[in-house]
């Protein structure tokens, strides 16, 4: 790999002004016309390129970068694999030092696709150009432009960076049913430049971030990701999910992003050790991120627990025991009030049942004592019979959000709602109000475990 000496400006990348877009395309089934259609859905000045037609989607197109009138920030480039280097030195001459090279068929194909992508290495370094990609989705700011070929992302705190181009798409796709909103998103496919490491270097910086999540597959420098990895944990938090942890996920990696996979055991203790936290699977790896947005960070493993049915409490209990946290006993004050206010059919331990009857007043009056209780770190709030006797589908969520609010803790609150469709109502309500609401005590658990983790190793509120 060639290596650049001078450091990327991703500020340059992720705000630009004007944009050309190389191998755009009025056909809409290539990836050309996609792209098009997002740029010209910004709010940048796009300059489509192509041989082809004067005009493209209804703007004017030029036949090739030169011909641009003034000069770009960022090219982006979606033609065949190999017209790529001849490219490097036509970037630079049209006034950008910076390229996100969308094209596939360089070293995730094997030996020639290989040989292909250090020529675009050798020739972009010689023009003074440095690129993402390629082989990957494309990079997007919410704020100002989608430079990909998928969704433009709500807008939110959250950065995300994917080595998968495709994968990094759907999870855009995930991230707007989940009400999870980006700031910055990048897919950096083969990294055979800009890498993994430059982008959290620049997302550590950036105002807009909070939290960051990334997938990776493989990684090439590995003590130069340690040392980004630390540095920005120490400031925000980071969720990891690694993918290619078997010898058929190694496999599949070297043929998906031309990367070595390593191992997973050291790759998961060296993000330990770096202050982050992991993800078991794509959808943890969005809902941790999530817990970290919305609320503050917990300031011990304690966890109180609510709910309107015992069994959904019992398995809570057994998730949050299953990650290392503590359901402890409420203190006796607490305890006292609970029995004067709830059904004498309702448990005023922890975790607090407050039988099937218990609706939007039960709900205020047991959260926000719970909230107030010296022994509670975090709320997990568990409803899983969301009608009863008349009761509306969101007064347990109501309940939920005017104690929260009474209460004026800086405690985390998280919700299960249970019942599927029949209780998506309350979670809605409760998610507009960022407060995090999964369909399983067992997800919930691991992100407030996760969160637990973080506040345990860097003792900061994020917030």
């Amino acid at each position: 790999m060639v290596s650049h000496s001078r450091k990327p400006d991703l500020g340059v990348v992720f705000n630009p002004k004007r944009i050309a877009l190389v191998g755009a395309s009025a056909d809409y089934r290539k990836l050309g016309n996609s792209i098009l259609m997002n740029l010209l859905s910004s709010e940048v000045q796009v300059y489509p390129v192509t041989r082809n037609r004067e005009r493209v989607l209804g703007v004017r197109a030029y036949p090739d970068l030169l011909s641009i009138p003034e000069p770009v920030d960022l090219v982006i480039i979606a033609v065949g694999a190999k017209y790529c280097p001849d490219l490097m030195p036509q970037v630079a001459r049209a006034g950008a030092r910076y390229a996100v090279i969308i094209s596939g068929g360089f070293s995730e194909t094997g030996k020639e696709g290989a040989e292909l992508e250090q020529e675009l290495l050798e020739a972009a370094r010689k023009a003074g150009v440095r690129f993402i990609g390629p082989n990957c989705v494309g990079v997007s700011n919410s704020r100002l432009f989608n430079g990909t070929f998928t969704l433009m992302p709500e807008r939110g705190s959250i950065g995300l960076v994917s080595q998968s181009g495709a994968l990094g798409g759907m999870l855009i796709y995930m991230t707007r049913s989940k009400r999870i909103g980006i700031s910055k998103f990048a897919s950096v496919g083969n990294a055979a430049d800009i890498g993994l490491s430059d982008v959290i270097d620049y997302l550590k910086a950036d105002d807009k971030t909070s939290v960051i999540a990334l997938y990776v597959e493989g990684v090439e420098d590995g003590r130069r990701l340690f040392t980004s990895l630390r540095q920005t944990a120490r400031l925000k938090p980071v969720v990891v999910l690694k993918g290619g942890r078997s010898k058929a996920g190694s496999r599949a990696t070297l043929s998906h992003t031309g990367s070595l996979a390593g191992s997973a055991q050291v790759f998961d203790g060296m993000v330990r050790q770096a202050g982050c936290v992991t993800a078991p699977t794509l959808d943890s790896l969005l809902e941790i991120a999530k817990i970290f947005d919305y609320q503050p960070l917990p300031q011990g493993g304690n966890v109180g627990i609510i709910s309107n049915t015992g069994g959904a409490a019992v398995l809570a209990a057994d998730a949050l025991s299953h990650f290392g946290l503590d359901v402890p006993e409420l203190t006796e004050p607490t305890r006292r009030e609970l029995r004067q206010l709830l059904s004498p059919l309702a448990s005023v331990s922890n975790p607090v049942d407050v039988v099937a009857s218990g609706g939007r007043h039960e709900y205020h009056v047991t959260v926000e004592r719970m909230l107030h209780d010296s022994s509670i770190d975090v709320l997990l709030v568990i409803c899983a019979v969301p009608t009863f006797a008349g009761m509306t589908q969101t007064e347990h969520a109501a309940g939920t959000l005017e104690a929260v609010r009474a209460a004026e803790v800086e405690k985390p609150v998280v919700g299960v709602w249970l019942s599927g469709e029949v209780g998506k109502p309350g979670k809605d309500l409760l998610e507009m109000n960022r407060i995090p609401c999964y369909d399983d005590p067992h997800l919930a658990s691991l992100c407030i475990a996760r969160a637990v983790e973080y506040s345990r190793r860097h003792g900061v509120a994020i917030r």
